[in-house]
């Protein structure tokens, strides 16, 4: 990931970053498409919707008669979607929206998506609210939302890993650009929402090398991202650390990645 900010100059993770993350998760995320399918819904709304990866795993499972709305504030990632969109069977329609400045103009839905859109928005509570007011009879709002605190790189010496992790950390976390430990500001926002009923858990993800080439490429790009902001001497750690997986042909022979991300059904 050389390049947090996609095509628009905003701070928002760009194409071939999400495209890369979904290929690497697809298996996980076909299966919690699955899950959100499952509760029948016809209207489902995708806020922040990207390229509309998510959209297409839902075209998959969910009936022709069902209507998927895909809602970002960037007119180049709707585009791709749109392309997308043309092999669905449903009615799709996708909307030009900034929901953290107005979010009078989002529709009713069955079900809202809020994937790891909060460390955009600047009002997480607001926003729980504004959804609330907007669900139809028997919705929800389905909240996924990881924590660059709970990426683990491995395995690793103590002594890197604080030293790479503390770098990092002083690093990002007072960036006004995007928030990359964010799980409990969220938790914290859904745990108090006025919702009636409140299912939250915690996703693990997790691969160990060998990495199939749909993965590596993403384990590659998390490295290079957080290598990216660290200092020379957590880069120098990073590098040698990244070397040391290495058995003369695969970057990755000897490592694992580990991930949690929250998930909460609000209804």
């Amino acid at each position: 990931m050389s390049d947090w900010y996609n095509e628009s100059g905003r701070p928002l993770a760009s194409d071939a970053w999400l495209a890369a993350h979904h290929r690497a998760k697809l298996p996980e995320r076909a299966a919690f498409a699955r899950e959100v399918a499952q509760r029948k819904p016809n209207r489902v709304v995708d806020l922040g919707c990207g390229p509309g990866l998510w959209m297409d795993l839902l075209a998959d499972v969910l009936p022709p008669d069902s209507e998927l709305v895909g809602i970002d504030s960037d007119p180049h990632t709707l585009k791709k979607a749109s392309a997308r969109a043309r092999q669905w069977r449903q009615a799709t329609v996708f909307e030009n929206i900034d929901f953290d400045e107005d979010a009078s103009a989002i529709p009713e839905a069955d079900i809202f998506l809020a994937f790891n859109i909060f460390p955009y928005v600047s009002d997480p509570a607001k926003l729980l609210e504004q959804l609330r007011a907007k669900l139809r009879p028997g919705g929800c709002v389905v909240v996924r939302q990881y924590d660059g605190a709970l990426i683990r790189l491995g395995p690793m010496t103590e002594s890197d890993r604080r030293i790479i992790d503390t770098s990092l950390m002083t690093a990002v976390l007072g960036s006004e650009q995007f928030k990359h430990y964010d799980m409990d500001r969220i938790f914290e926002c859904v745990q108090a929402s006025r919702y009636a009923s409140k299912s939250t858990d915690f996703e693990l993800f997790r691969r160990v090398a060998p990495f199939p080439p749909e993965f590596r490429e993403y384990f590659l790009k998390t490295v290079e991202w957080t290598h990216t902001y660290i200092s020379e001497d957590a880069q120098r750690r990073l590098r040698r650390w990244l070397d040391s997986c290495s058995d003369g042909t695969d970057n990755t022979a000897s490592s694992y990645i580990v991930e949690v991300d929250l998930i909460s059904w609000l209804s």
